[in-house]
């Protein structure tokens, strides 16, 4: 949400950071370490999937008397920030590079999300992975929370169950693609009465279908100031191949731009490859290629005016159980970053 609160034009710090006494700041800068430490207590299943914040994510330090200049100023910062952080040691905390972005709690996240009139996920698995932990973050819940619950099977119930509801495949066929399904079928988890949902594609051009989908979410509040932000990805579906990235591109930014609404766009790069990447897979999806891809399809973004945001270096030294994909700890930052 750290890229979405961007948009907005909104910082992490408010003014009246400014105006309070050091020994204000020091004991707000200490509260918000304390809560930043519990983020995940209260979500269900935290403790059974061993998901704290601490392993996930290194925020600023407290008690430093200026801590609130930590978070990043502005949208361009913040991006290089979260495309050029890393990790110090394998599968160490992600730390930004330069300057911080907050984690929002779900209260916060969700007023965010009312500035806006929808958000779309587009893309392979890496966005689908990412929306899976979106609605983890949205329904509090690490345990099933990107799953349609009220369809697990008995025989399922155990076995999708937290790092499993993303990395078995038994268990893709329960996952939530979009809002409506919760809000009919389990209304109390989801807190945000905005619509939000997965649009999966594998090439360009895409399918009718996902078309009409999105052009209809469009025209649904024509009228409407709000924007609906658009997060796009496209890579290891189509082997790194940068023409189709491109034409995907092309494709969902006419269809935007034919809605005349205010559409952003964020390109996400591809994740960095495993340790259990396949030896096939090592020349055209090793880390060679994917930083290449990284590199001139943000580029080719930035000719579109589209934002980019690379998730190499997140995913560069973090545990992934094939060498393409990953569990909770990564996936729960990256959405928080977009």
């Amino acid at each position: 949400m750290a890229y979405t609160i961007s948009r907005l034009g909104a910082t992490p710090k408010t003014p009246s950071h400014l105006e309070q006494s050091p020994r204000e700041v020091m004991a707000r800068s200490r509260e918000s370490s304390k809560a930043y430490k519990r983020f995940f207590n209260h979500f269900e299943g935290h403790q059974e999937c061993g998901i704290y914040s601490t392993d996930l994510y290194t925020p600023p330090i407290a008690g430093k008397t200026n801590n609130h200049l930590h978070y990043c100023p502005n949208r361009a910062k913040l991006l290089t920030a979260m495309s050029g952080g890393g990790r110090h040691g394998f599968d160490a905390p992600f730390s930004p590079a330069g300057c911080h972005y907050r984690w929002y709690s779900t209260p916060e996240i969700c007023m965010i999300l009312e500035r806006f009139d929808a958000i779309v996920f587009i893309g392979d698995d890496l966005v689908r992975h990412i929306y899976a932990a979106f609605n983890m973050l949205l329904r509090e819940n690490v345990a099933m929370g990107s799953l349609r619950q009220w369809e697990v099977s008995e025989g399922d119930r155990d076995l999708c169950r937290c790092d499993n509801q993303i990395t078995r495949p038994e268990c893709a066929k329960y996952s939530v693609s979009d809002s409506e399904e919760i809000r009919k079928n389990d209304p109390g988890s989801g807190h945000s009465s905005i619509p939000h949902f997965f649009l999966p594609i594998t090439s360009s051009p895409a399918s009718e279908e996902l078309h009409s989908i999105f052009t209809a979410t469009l025209a649904k509040n024509s009228d409407s100031y709000k924007p609906v932000p658009v997060i796009h990805s496209l890579g290891l579906a189509t082997s790194l191949s940068w023409p189709t990235a491109t034409a995907s591109m092309d494709e969902w930014v006419a269809l935007a731009d034919a809605s005349q609404q205010n559409v952003p766009f964020l390109w996400l790069g591809p994740n960095a490859a495993g340790h259990l990447k396949p030896p096939g897979q090592i020349m055209s999806q090793g880390n060679n290629a994917l930083w290449h891809y990284t590199i001139e399809m943000a580029k080719e973004a930035s000719s579109r005016e589209l934002d980019a945001l690379g998730m190499y270096n997140v995913t560069l030294q973090a545990a992934s159980w094939d060498g393409s994909h990953y569990a909770q700890k990564v996936v729960l930052v990256q959405a928080m970053m977009v």
